[in-house]
C-alpha cells in the first residue's frame, strides 16, 4: 500500500507537488503532481495541469490524463468527467459509459445511480439502464439495497427496482444511509435511529444526527457533542467530543474543542485518537487527522504534515501545506487497498 504526500514548494503553504510513500516512510513515488488521493483497488488519482490520470503501485500511468474529477475506483470501474458531463471508465482507461449524465455514483453489486435531468436512476456495469430514472433523490446499492427518495421520503429497493423498504422516512436535508453490518441511519420525527433489512428499528430514533457503521461502531450527535454505539445502540464511548471520524484499524480521531476561536495556531490542536473503550492512545496534539490505514494516519501539527505510526511517531513529515480533504475517499464503501 502506498500513502499520498504533499511537499510544499517554496515559503506558501498553497503550493505543493504530490507523490507517495510507503509505510516506512519511502518514496516510492517522486512528488510531480499537483494533487493526489489515495490508492483503492490498486489504483490512485493523481492530478496534472487541471487533469486527473491514475497510476498503479508502480507510479506507471494506466489511465491517461482525460478526467476534470478525481478517479475513484470500485469493482473495477471509475465515474470520469468531461465537459461537466459524467461517464464511466475501466482500469485500463476504456470508456464504458460515455460522458452524458450528470452524475454518477461508485458501483456497488455491478449498478450505479445515476442522474438524468432531476430524476435517479440505476444502471448496469456496461452502462445499461436497468432501473428508469423516476426517483426524486438517491444513492448507491449498498448490501443490497439502495436508499431512494419518492414523495419526499425515503426508502430502500432491491436490485430489480422494487420497494425493499416503505419510503417513509424524513431526513429533512440530509438523506437515508447505506447499509453496514446490517443497519442503516434513517430518521423519524426529526431524530436520527437505525433499521434493519425489514425496515424495523433496531436502535430507535434519538440522536441530532447518525453516520455509518465502521468495525461495529458508529459515530452519533448528542446535545452537539460527538459520541460512539455499538451494533446494539449502546453508547460506548461518551459523547463528549466536538467532532468524531469512523473507526478504522481499531482507533478514531476526535476533537476536544469547544467549537470556539482559538487565540493560536497551538491552541488549535485539539485532534487526539481514542480506541474502542474512548481511551486516548494518542492525546489531543494534532490540528487535524484522517483515518488510520496500513498502519499509518496522514495528521497535521502546527508546523508539519505527515505519516504518524500507531505510537504517534513521525514515519514521513514536511512543512504544512493547504491541501484539503485529509480523507476524500471516506464516503466510499470500505476497500482493502
Amino acid at each position: 500500500m502506498l500513502f499520498p504526500i504533499f511537499v510544499r514548494e517554496g515559503r506558501s503553504r498553497k503550493r505543493y507537488k504530490a507523490g507517495y510513500i510507503d509505510r516506512r516512510g519511502r518514496v516510492v513515488v517522486e512528488p510531480i503532481y499537483d494533487h493526489a488521493y489515495p490508492f483503492r483497488e490498486g489504483l490512485a488519482s493523481v492530478r496534472s495541469n487541471d487533469l486527473w490520470s491514475a497510476i498503479n503501485l508502480r507510479g506507471e500511468v494506466v489511465v491517461p490524463p482525460v478526467s476534470a474529477g478525481p478517479l475513484a475506483f470500485t469493482e473495477g470501474l471509475t465515474e470520469y468527467r468531461v465537459k461537466g458531463k459524467v461517464g464511466v471508465l475501466d482500469r485500463q482507461g476504456h470508456t464504458v459509459v460515455a460522458p452524458l449524465f450528470k452524475s454518477i455514483s461508485h458501483f456497488s453489486g455491478g449498478l450505479a445511480c445515476f442522474t438524468s435531468g432531476e430524476l435517479y436512476g440505476f444502471m448496469d456495469n456496461n452502462g445499461r439502464q436497468v432501473i428508469p430514472p423516476f426517483f426524486e433523490d438517491a444513492r448507491a446499492f449498498s448490501e443490497g439495497l439502495a436508499a431512494v427518495k419518492s414523495s419526499g421520503k425515503w426508502g430502500y429497493i432491491s436490485p430489480t427496482g422494487a420497494m425493499a423498504i416503505e419510503a417513509r422516512f424524513d431526513c429533512a436535508q440530509s438523506m437515508a444511509g447505506p447499509f453496514r453490518h446490517g443497519l442503516a441511519r434513517v430518521a423519524s420525527d426529526g431524530k436520527w435511529g437505525y433499521i434493519d433489512r425489514t425496515g424495523a428499528f433496531v436502535i430507535l430514533p434519538q440522536f441530532e444526527m447518525a453516520y455509518e457503521f465502521r468495525e461495529g461502531i458508529a459515530d452519533v450527535q448528542l446535545q452537539k457533542r460527538r459520541g460512539y454505539i455499538d451494533t446494539s445502540g449502546k453508547l460506548i464511548v461518551p459523547a463528549s467530543f466536538l467532532w468524531g471520524k469512523s473507526f478504522s484499524e481499531g482507533l478514531a480521531s476526535v476533537s476536544v474543542g469547544s467549537g470556539k476561536a482559538h487565540s493560536s495556531v497551538a491552541e488549535a490542536c485539539e485532534v487526539g485518537f481514542i480506541d474502542r473503550s474512548g481511551a486516548f492512545v494518542l492525546r489531543p496534539q494534532f490540528l487535524a487527522a484522517g483515518r488510520f490505514q496500513g498502519g499509518v494516519c496522514l495528521v497535521e501539527t502546527q508546523k508539519d504534515i505527515g505519516y504518524i505510526n500507531r505510537s504517534g511517531e513521525f514515519v514521513w513529515k514536511n512543512g504544512w501545506v493547504e491541501f484539503g480533504d485529509f480523507d476524500p475517499l471516506h464516503l466510499l464503501p470500505p476497500a482493502q487497498s
